[in-house]
C-alpha cells in the first residue's frame, strides 16, 4: 500500500495551528508533514506541542521552497500520495478525503467556483492566471492558485519544479501537463477572512509573468 503524505507550509502561522489540529482527522495526524518555513512567531512551540513531523527553514524561503523541502523528504522514504493544503484554514481539512482518489497520471486541484467572497483583485488575478496557465497547458485550469492540491510524489520523477514563491502552483500544473498528467477538479469554499494575503499583488504577478513567458522554453 502506497504511503500518504499531507505537506502543510507554515509561515508565521501560530495563531492557526490549533485550530487547524482540532479539525484535521484524526486518522491522518500521523501523515502531516509541516514545513516551517522561517517563522518569527512562536509557530515551532505549537507544532512541537502536537509531536507532529516537522520540517525547518533557518529564513524564510518561500512556499515553493517549502513543498520542495517536504518533496525531498519524502523521495528519500518513499514514494506516495501527496496532498498539499495551507495553513490558514482557507483549504478545509475535513475535505482531505475527497483529495485520495489520485493516481500517477493525476493532479487533483482545488477550485472555488463561489468566488464573491474574493477580494476583487485576487479575483482578477486569479482569473488571468488560470487562463494563462490553461492556455500553456492544453487543459482546462479552473483556479490556478489554489494551492489545495494532490499527486503522487513519483511525478517529481519526471518533472523538475524550481519556483521558491507562490508561482511553484503553476509552474507545477505545466510541468504536469507536459508529461501527459491530467488535472481533476475539486469544488471547495471561497473562504476569507481579515487576514491580510501572504501574495504580493504586484511582485508575485511580475513573477508569475516571468515564469511563464519562460515555460515556452522549458523541454
Amino acid at each position: 500500500m502506497n504511503p500518504l503524505y499531507i505537506i502543510v507550509p507554515v509561515f508565521n502561522g501560530e495563531r492557526f495551528i490549533d485550530k487547524f489540529i482540532s479539525k484535521f482527522p484524526d486518522e491522518f495526524r500521523s501523515n502531516l508533514i509541516f514545513v516551517n518555513d522561517g517563522s518569527t512567531d512562536d509557530s515551532s512551540t505549537k507544532l512541537e506541542y502536537y509531536q507532529v513531523k516537522v520540517l525547518y527553514h533557518q529564513t524564510n524561503l518561500g512556499k515553493g521552497a517549502a513543498i520542495q523541502t517536504a518533496l525531498k523528504w519524502i523521495k528519500s522514504i518513499k514514494h506516495g500520495k501527496t496532498v498539499i493544503l495551507d495553513i490558514d484554514l482557507q483549504h478545509p481539512p475535513e475535505q482531505l478525503y475527497e483529495f485520495l482518489n489520485v493516481n500517477e497520471s493525476t493532479i487533483s486541484l482545488g477550485y472555488r467556483s463561489i468566488r464573491n467572497k474574493m477580494p476583487h483583485l485576487r479575483k482578477f488575478s486569479n482569473f488571468l492566471t488560470s487562463l494563462l496557465i490553461s492556455v500553456r497547458s492544453g487543459i482546462v485550469i479552473k483556479d490556478s492558485q489554489c494551492g489545495y492540491r494532490s499527486f503522487h510524489s513519483s511525478l517529481f520523477e519526471k518533472i523538475n519544479c524550481h519556483e521558491k514563491g507562490f508561482q511553484y502552483d503553476s509552474e507545477m500544473l505545466i510541468k504536469g501537463a507536459m508529461v501527459n498528467v491530467k488535472v481533476e477538479h475539486i469544488q471547495i469554499p471561497t473562504i476569507y477572512d481579515d487576514q491580510q494575503s501572504a501574495i504580493n499583488n504586484v511582485n508575485d504577478t511580475l513573477r508569475f509573468i516571468r515564469m511563464w513567458l519562460m515555460s515556452y522554453f522549458w523541454t
